[in-house]
């Protein structure tokens, strides 16, 4: 990503992880506990900070960090090795949904269903939101918006 840098933050050198380490890594990290609780906010929202800056090709940088509705978004990546979710919402951390999946299958439905929408819309940046659904954010990035009631 040319052109991108992330914010300075004042605690990088204190934090178990770095600002520019690359946000699927951060994010796998993450889930496995590896990044003290108390650092998880900062390195969640540098990841939403890198997706936005990826899914609006570096047109939209600030775009709205204040126009996302962090509690009701999930990270949603892809790997051949399986899937990974993430909720960007501090409240969600611990999230049930949270966590890496070996395959689809073992997806909530609704998770499913938005994600099969959004793997059919171009990835190519910059990327369109689907309302009430998510946005692609890159090849094998996605956010899924949460219903109403998650069950």
């Amino acid at each position: 990503m040319s052109g991108f840098t992330y914010k300075k933050m004042d605690k990088r050198e204190e934090l178990g992880w770095h600002t520019n380490e690359p946000p699927d890594k951060t994010v796998r990290r993450i889930l496995d506990g590896d990044i003290p609780p108390e650092d998880q906010y900062v390195a969640v929202r540098t990841v939403m900070q890198y997706d936005i800056h990826q899914a609006s090709a570096g047109r939209l940088p600030e775009m709205a960090m204040s126009q996302v509705h962090d509690d009701n978004i999930y990270r949603v990546s892809v790997f051949p090795d399986g899937i990974d979710i993430l909720c960007f919402g501090l409240s969600s951390i611990d999230s049930d949904i949270n966590g890496h999946y070996d395959r689809s299958d073992d997806l909530p439905n609704w998770v499913k269903e938005r994600l099969a929408v959004l793997m059919i819309t171009n990835g190519i940046p910059p990327t369109q939101e689907v309302a009430g659904v998510g946005r692609r954010i890159s090849s094998h990035v996605y956010w899924v918006y949460a219903p109403e009631t998650t069950s």
